[in-house]
């Protein structure tokens, strides 16, 4: 992650997406000294994919013209992120969006991003399950 947090644009604020994104967030805020929040979703129900996300925690911020940076574990279907992206953008007017993770899988999203959002990975990987430490 040290190597990796210069290469992202400065923000104002970290959004960790709940789980797998917080161990990540607090470790990037020792590189970037910048309050970390905390959007929690559930996408997977005892290991399966569920068909809608749930919200079970958001943030009361507005974050029009601000420099935010979200940070997951790992892009994988980018249903997820896709959902936080777009949420962000609507319920909180967020216009100002990079994107941390630490691994992105290469294969199909559900999405493109859009080109003004400026996405970092750590590091590219095949599709296969992945379980972290903190797992």
């Amino acid at each position: 992650i040290k190597n990796n947090a210069t290469k992202v644009k400065s923000p104002d604020y970290i959004i960790a997406i709940g789980g797998g994104g917080l161990i990540p967030a607090r470790i990037l805020r020792t590189y970037i000294k910048k309050p970390i929040y905390v959007i929690t979703v559930s996408l997977y129900n005892d290991e399966n994919m569920k068909n809608n996300i749930e919200v079970l925690q958001w943030v009361d911020l507005d974050l029009k013209d601000k420099n935010i940076l979200i940070v997951d574990e790992i892009d994988d279907t980018r249903k997820t992120l896709d959902f936080c992206i777009n949420r962000l953008k609507t319920i909180n007017n967020a216009n100002n969006i990079s994107v941390f993770v630490l691994q992105n899988k290469l294969k199909n999203k559900v999405n493109q991003l859009d080109k003004t959002i400026n996405y970092h990975a750590c590091e590219n990987i095949e599709d296969k399950w992945v379980v972290y430490p903190w797992d």
